[in-house]
C-alpha cells in the first residue's frame, strides 16, 4: 500500500513535459476543468485534532465527486505538496484548476472550519466562507457540512465556468463549451434564454451522443420548458423517457433520477416520484433540488409537514441558488395546505422578491392574504400579479398537478374573493405552441 505521508522533499519539482504534458487535461476529464482538495489545516492548537483536519478534506473529496460534471483529483495527489508549493504549480502538476483549502479552527467553546476557493492559475479567491462546526468528532455534523459546502461550490464553480464560457467565440465550442454555455441562459430564466440552452444542449448531444451530460441537460431544458409553458402530458412523457435513459447511462448520477422524478410528479404518481427524488439524494446528498423537488411532490400529495422538512435542507444547502424562489414558494404551499395564512405570505413574498414574475408564487400569496380576511390587501397582490403576467388565467393553475384536484379549485376560490368585477381571466385562453411559453 502507498504510503499517505505528504512529500515534502522534491514535489514542488514538477516533471518535463515530454513525460507529462500538464497542458492538457487528464484522460477521462473530457475537458472539464478539475477541482483539488488539500488538506485542511489544524489550528486548533491541539495536534490531537490533526486527523480531524486531513479527514474534512477526505470527505469533501468524496463528497465533490458526486459531482459528475466536476472532475476531482485524488487524495493521493492533492495532500503530496507540501505547504510551501506555490498553488499555481500545484494547479499545474495535478492538472486542477480550481483549489479548495481550509482549516479547522477553535471558535470560544466551539468549533470551526474555514473554507476558501481559489484558481490556481491566477490565484485569484474565488469563493470562501466560515462554518460552525460544534463537535468536529460528529458524524452527523461532519456530513451535514460537507453536504452544504459541497452545494456551495457547485453553484459557484458552476457560475464561473459559465461566465468563462460565455466570453469564447462561437467557432470553438467544443461539447463541454456548449453545455456551460446552455447553462448559464436557462439560468436566465426567460423564454429566449430557455430556447438559445434548449439549442445548445441539442448541439452539444449531436456532437457527442454518448455524453451523459449533454443528456442530462437535454432533459433538464425540457423540464423547464415544460414547467414554464405548463405544457402537455406527451411533453412530460418524453422527459420522462429522457431522464429514464440518463439513469441508465449514467446510474451513479443522481440528477438523472431526480428528473425522472420530477416527470413522475407531474404525471401525478407521487409514490415513484419520492422513491425516484429520494434515490437522487442518496447518490448525491449535495443536490439542492432534489432535495426543494422531493418537498414539492409532498406538496402536491398533500403531506406539507413532510414537505417542509426537504425544503427547509434544500433552502440549508445552498442559499445562494438561482433555484432559491421555487423553494420558498413550495414552503408557501406547504403553510398554505396548513392554513398558516400569515406564514404563507412571508415565504411566498420573499420567492417574489427573487423572481418577481414568478406567477405561483402571486397566487399562493393573493390566496392566503384573501383568506386571513384582507380583501383590499388581496386586490393590490392580483394587481401585482397581473402587472408582470398580463395574460394569466385559470388555465395556468388548472395544470398544477394535485393528486387532490380540490386544492385547484381552492386557489381559483382565492382569486375570485380579491377579484370584483375582473372575471377575464376565467375565460381566457392562454394555450400556446411550445415555443410560445413564458418564463415563470
Amino acid at each position: 500500500m502507498p504510503s499517505t505521508a505528504r512529500v515534502t522533499s522534491h514535489a514542488a519539482a514538477p516533471l518535463p513535459s515530454y513525460i507529462v504534458d500538464t497542458s492538457q487535461p487528464p484522460l477521462g476529464f473530457e475537458g472539464n476543468h478539475a477541482i483539488a482538495v488539500l488538506p485542511f489545516s489544524n489550528l486548533t492548537g491541539d495536534e490531537a485534532h490533526d486527523y480531524l483536519a486531513e479527514g474534512i478534506s477526505e470527505e469533501l473529496i468524496a463528497g465533490l465527486s458526486r459531482l459528475r460534471w466536476l472532475p476531482v483529483i485524488a487524495r493521493n495527489s492533492s495532500f503530496s505538496f507540501a505547504d510551501t508549493v506555490d498553488r499555481k504549480s500545484i494547479g499545474l502538476q495535478l492538472g486542477a484548476r480550481y483549489l479548495l483549502e481550509g482549516h479547522l479552527y477553535r471558535s470560544c467553546e466551539s468549533y470551526g472550519i474555514s473554507a476558501s476557493l481559489s484558481e490556481s492559475v491566477t490565484g485569484y479567491a474565488i469563493w470562501s466562507r466560515r462554518f460552525a462546526l460544534p463537535s468536529p468528532t460528529s458524524r452527523d455534523l461532519l456530513e451535514q457540512f460537507v453536504n452544504e459546502l459541497v452545494a456551495h461550490l457547485e453553484t459557484k464553480i458552476g457560475h464561473v465556468e459559465q461566465t468563462r464560457t460565455r466570453a469564447k467565440r462561437e467557432e470553438s465550442l467544443g461539447v463541454n463549451d456548449l453545455i456551460w454555455r446552455g447553462r448559464w441562459h436557462i439560468n436566465r430564466l426567460t423564454r429566449t434564454d430557455s430556447e438559445m440552452a434548449q439549442k445548445l444542449f441539442a448541439e452539444a448531444l449531436e456532437l457527442d451522443p454518448h455524453s451523459p451530460e449533454a443528456l442530462i441537460q437535454v432533459t433538464a431544458a425540457l423540464g423547464w420548458a415544460i414547467w414554464a409553458g405548463r405544457q402537455p402530458q406527451d411533453q412530460i412523457l418524453r422527459m420522462r423517457k429522457l431522464a429514464q435513459q440518463a439513469t441508465l447511462v449514467d446510474p451513479d448520477d443522481g440528477r438523472g433520477f431526480m428528473l425522472a422524478g420530477i416527470a413522475e410528479m407531474w404525471l401525478r404518481h407521487p409514490l415513484p416520484a419520492k422513491a425516484l427524488l429520494q434515490q437522487a439524494i442518496a447518490l448525491n446528498p449535495s443536490l439542492m433540488l432534489a432535495h426543494a423537488q422531493l418537498g414539492g411532490s409532498h406538496n402536491l400529495a398533500g403531506e406539507p409537514e413532510q414537505a417542509i422538512v426537504h425544503l427547509k435542507a434544500a433552502l440549508r444547502l445552498s442559499t445562494n441558488d438561482p433555484n432559491m424562489f421555487y423553494s420558498l414558494g413550495e414552503l408557501a404551499l406547504a403553510y398554505t395546505l396548513l392554513g398558516r395564512w400569515s406564514d404563507a405570505i412571508e415565504h411566498a413574498d420573499h420567492a417574489l422578491a427573487r423572481r418577481p414574475a414568478y406567477w405561483y408564487a402571486h397566487v399562493i400569496k393573493i390566496n392566503a392574504v384573501a383568506r386571513s380576511g384582507d380583501i383590499v390587501g388581496g386586490q393590490a397582490a392580483l394587481g401585482e400579479l397581473f402587472a408582470v403576467k398580463p395574460n394569466f388565467s385559470k388555465q395556468y393553475i388548472d395544470w398544477l398537478p394535485f393528486v387532490d384536484r380540490t386544492w385547484i379549485d381552492h386557489f381559483v376560490e382565492g382569486l375570485k374573493l380579491v377579484s370584483g368585477r375582473r372575471t377575464d381571466w376565467l375565460e381566457r385562453d392562454t394555450h400556446k405552441s411550445p415555443a410560445q411559453f413564458q418564463a415563470t
